[in-house]
């Protein structure tokens, strides 16, 4: 597809407010028998400082930042907004950001522009950021969604303005649109889904700098669905799944024919480096009081990519089991989640690895003051041959069990309210493969315990903790015993509010002292009217070591927020 595609989005949204005009032109007379206009929200202003001595810098000094958010609703329509702008470092190419965006909604009608971040399903447009516009409808039983925007900036090989850190690397500038329509409700749904999206060959200057850090423009093109189906009170399938055409460089040569992709052009053109792969999950959702139970399948095939997701794990297959169990009057959760993974879904990788994933969650209140948490993990991996055998000094097979129990009791009166947590963990890598186990296999312990007690009259609050862990490793252990505390208070008026706070850790390495860590809190509120709040912050760390430098690190800050 070589034409813009985004005026026929504009031409079906047009088309689809039309035919819903009458019911519109009604909701709107009675928008306008409320109030006209309201508005709420919040803008702030801070700045932060840091120093450090003993070891380089960590951080900047000192860094700003301004950021707002605000809520307008006009006869009726909400407009909900946020912004934040900042820049770190003295320098006055130091790294800045802003990003603005806004979704007014009225009933079924909701409007996109600027900075927006939407999902229309797992394998399409799912939640990758683009400065752009679109609009979705939903009356009725009719669901339209249609988005255009840019989803990658272009930045130069070795570009700097910005990014003295190198965060961001080198890319084309990428624009994309997706459409989504369908018919149901939330109960049931069926939804089409089409996401179209590829780079400008022309936005980069230095395309040999690019190709050789291995960036190339790409396109992509995926046909997608989204279903939800109500089969009877207790029993719902879910299901989602795309096809995706992802060519890798625009730039490579047109296939003529060819039997291994037999695309349609009405996605994309099928280029050399063009590569046609699926993804597709679904399942059964079964709610018979007290027994909730869901069983899903997911199968994504390798290289499957979408540019409308930030990150897809591939060359997965999954099937999962999860029972949930509400008794007593929901006073005692059971649930869990058996399941199988593996990958080499095509047979042509090295190896196949094969998972499987089995958790236990146990949740209880059982009084007004007593309940506990127990959970239980257990993952197995273990490596078979795949086109090569593998050397047996190099399988993977290992076993990962982890337990924590977490008892808490809480007390209220008219005066107080305390609580105590205590908490246990045991963490397990058991290594099979007698190659490795004696450089790999680990053992952890947590153990910990936390009292507070707040004072209702008078604001006043504390609390102390302790805590330890060992790491145990075939030849070298590893512990670590810490203590917490802090106290603080809100005044009644509230207009004041402070807390200072504490922690500090031992370590030993084979019962040896080896060093230790303490670090110090001060926080300060102060209300002086309603609409106005400023906030003083200040942060130290002492870290003492045997082994490595030691360094004492400092940081604070003020910021000043007015509620609009």
């Amino acid at each position: 597809m070589r034409t813009v595609f985004f005026p026929k989005i504009l031409a079906l949204a047009f088309f689809c407010l039309a035919a819903v005009g009458q019911s519109a032109a009604q909701d709107v007379q009675s928008a306008f028998r409320q109030k006209p206009v309201e508005f709420s929200g919040s803008i702030g202003v801070g700045a932060q400082f840091y120093g450090v001595s003993g070891v380089p810098a960590r951080s900047v000094n000192p860094m700003w930042n301004l950021s707002g958010s605000a809520a307008l609703r006009v006869y009726g329509f909400d407009i909900p907004f946020a912004f934040t702008v900042g820049r770190q470092g003295a320098r006055a190419d130091g790294p800045s950001f802003g990003q603005i965006g806004i979704s007014p909604r009225y009933k079924w009608l909701t409007i996109h522009g600027g900075w927006r971040s939407l999902n229309f399903s797992s394998y399409t447009l799912a939640g990758h950021t683009f400065l752009g516009g679109g609009v979705e409808l939903r009356p009725g039983k009719l669901r339209f969604g249609a988005v255009y925007g840019r989803f990658r900036k272009a930045r130069e090989v070795g570009e700097v303005d910005g990014d003295p850190a190198g965060f961001y690397p080198t890319s084309y500038r990428r624009t994309g649109y997706a459409i989504k329509m369908g018919v149901g409700t939330e109960r049931s749904y069926f939804d089409l889904l089409y996401f179209r999206a590829k780079d400008d060959v022309s936005s980069l200057v230095n395309t040999a700098g690019a190709d050789s850090l291995g960036v190339t423009p790409g396109e992509n093109a995926v046909l997608g669905y989204n279903t939800r189906v109500k089969l009877g009170r207790s029993v719902s399938f879910f299901s989602e799944g795309a096809a995706s055409l992802y060519t890798r460089d625009r730039r490579s040569a047109e296939v003529e024919e060819t039997n291994t992709a037999e695309a349609p052009h009405f996605f994309l053109v099928p280029k050399l480096s063009t590569r046609l792969n699926y993804a597709v999950k679904g399942g059964l959702e079964f709610t018979f009081r007290p027994l909730q139970f869901r069983i899903g399948y997911e199968r994504i095939l390798p290289e499957f990519a979408t540019m409308g997701a930030f990150f897809f794990a591939n060359d997965v297959e999954n099937i999962t089991v999860s029972p949930t169990f509400n008794l007593w009057q929901n006073k005692v959760r059971l649930s869990g989640m058996l399941g199988v993974q593996r990958n080499n879904l095509l047979n042509n990788r090295s190896e196949t690895t094969r998972r499987l994933i089995g958790n236990a969650n146990l949740s209880a209140n059982l009084s007004q003051r007593f309940g506990f948490d127990v959970n239980y993990m257990n993952l197995a991996i273990r490596q078979r041959d795949g086109r090569v055998l593998l050397n047996d000094t190099v399988r993977v097979a290992m076993v990962t069990t982890n337990l924590s129990v977490i008892p808490r009791w809480t007390f209220t009166d008219t005066r107080s309210m305390k609580a105590l947590v205590l908490m246990g963990n045991y963490q397990q890598l058991n290594d099979r493969n007698p190659f490795t186990r004696e450089f790999s296999d680990l053992t952890t312990w947590l153990g910990g315990a936390t009292f507070t007690q707040s004072f209702l009259q008078s604001g006043w609050n504390w609390n102390a903790g302790l805590n330890w862990n060992r790491i145990a490793l075939s030849s070298l252990q590893t512990d670590r015993y810490g203590l917490t505390g802090g106290v603080g208070r809100t005044t009644p008026n509230g207009r004041f509010s402070y807390q200072l706070s504490g922690n500090g850790s031992l370590s030993l390495i084979d019962a040896e002292r080896d060093g230790s860590v303490w670090s110090g809190a001060f926080t300060l509120g102060y209300n002086p009217a309603p609409k106005h709040t400023f906030s003083l912050n200040v942060n130290v760390l002492r870290n003492v070591s045997t082994q490595f430098d030691d360094f004492t690190e400092w940081t604070g800050g003020v910021t000043y927020f007015y509620l609009l």
